[in-house]
């Protein structure tokens, strides 16, 4: 039987070193879960995502001279609300834009499933929770 002189069983500094790191990455991912940060970035990037896209309909509206970007073109009665068009185009400065991608980057996960509304007085609102944003 051949031995190795000089190396005795177990983990080198390196090898321990890198399972802590791994240990303390996952428990600062578990920290941050409990702790609501990833839910609070979702809600702040779907008031965002509101807030632009509340932007992209003013322009649209100035635009168009008060079409609204629905299906009809037309704000909704009191108490209704319709759905915004988000491949509604204008023109801005000699630019064609649209909602998306000229207004937001990446297009809302449930845009297409009537959760993107606006009013009658011609505000924007989404009917999601922030988590499923």
């Amino acid at each position: 039987m051949i031995t190795k002189k000089g190396r005795e069983g177990g983990f080198s500094l390196l090898e321990l070193a890198i399972a802590m790191l791994i240990i303390t990455a996952l428990v600062a991912v578990v920290i941050l879960m409990v702790t609501g940060f990833f839910s609070e970035a979702r809600e702040t990037g779907l008031e965002a995502d509101r807030d632009t896209v509340q932007t992209a309909f003013s322009r649209y509206w100035i635009d168009s001279l008060g079409k609204a970007p629905t299906a009809d073109g037309k704000l909704p009665p009191p108490g209704k609300y319709a759905l915004i068009d988000f491949d509604a185009s204008f023109t801005l400065e000699g630019k064609t834009l649209t909602f998306y991608p000229d207004f937001i980057n990446k297009l809302p996960r449930h845009h297409d499933e009537g959760v993107w509304h606006i009013d009658n007085a011609a505000l924007v609102s989404v009917d999601m929770a922030p988590e499923e944003y």
